[in-house]
């Protein structure tokens, strides 16, 4: 059951598979929904609080659910969502799973600036490690790339259009995230 679809998961993040090609087995939904949800905790736990993290991580999914199923939905192509949302969901955590030990380097400067704001009037005294800084980059654009590569395929819009939903993907994620960011910091007393 895992087998295929992690198969399909790299073929697609090698731009060789689409959404269509996903497994569709519904034992694979649940699996591949808490893979995301903990790729993400993974990240943001490294600088904010568990449940603020918890909640940013969910949201992020859940943003990508509501825009995967408004976009096939007006598409009229509903039927095509579970292996659209599991593509996405599993891509996703691939490669915010490879983000990971990247992020381990930056956070400590990230927690940095959170205790003094002060410190981004003087860069030069930040030490993000360039290589990392740059890896990291690559892995959010390939993250944008896929993305729009399986939105193009699973709503059958052309290739500007898969990056435009693409990025109101990520805008609507953005705000779903910090919202919920805000919401657990104001429940937890800012802990």
């Amino acid at each position: 059951m895992f087998a295929p679809a992690l198969n399909v998961t790299l073929r697609i993040l090698a731009f060789r598979a689409g959404p269509q090609d996903f497994p569709y087995d519904a034992r694979l939904n649940r699996p591949i929904l808490l893979l995301a949800i903990l790729a993400n905790v993974l990240v943001f736990a490294q600088v904010l609080p568990m449940l603020a993290s918890v909640a940013m991580a969910a949201a992020l999914v859940f943003g990508l659910v509501l825009v995967t199923r408004s976009l096939l939905r007006t598409r009229d192509l509903l039927n095509r969502y579970e292996q659209t949302i599991n593509a996405l969901l599993a891509t996703t955590a691939v490669l915010t799973f490879l983000l990971v030990p990247l992020f381990t380097q930056v956070a400590p400067v990230l927690r940095e600036i959170a205790q003094d704001p002060k410190l981004l009037e003087n860069p030069e005294k930040l030490q993000l490690p360039g290589g990392v800084s740059f890896l990291m980059n690559l892995l959010n654009v390939w993250n944008l790339a896929v993305t729009a590569a399986i939105f193009r395929q699973a709503a059958n819009i052309p290739f500007w259009g898969g990056i435009l939903v693409a990025l109101v993907a990520a805008f609507v994620v953005l705000m779903l995230v910090a919202f919920s960011g805000s919401l657990a910091s104001a429940l937890t007393g800012g802990a």
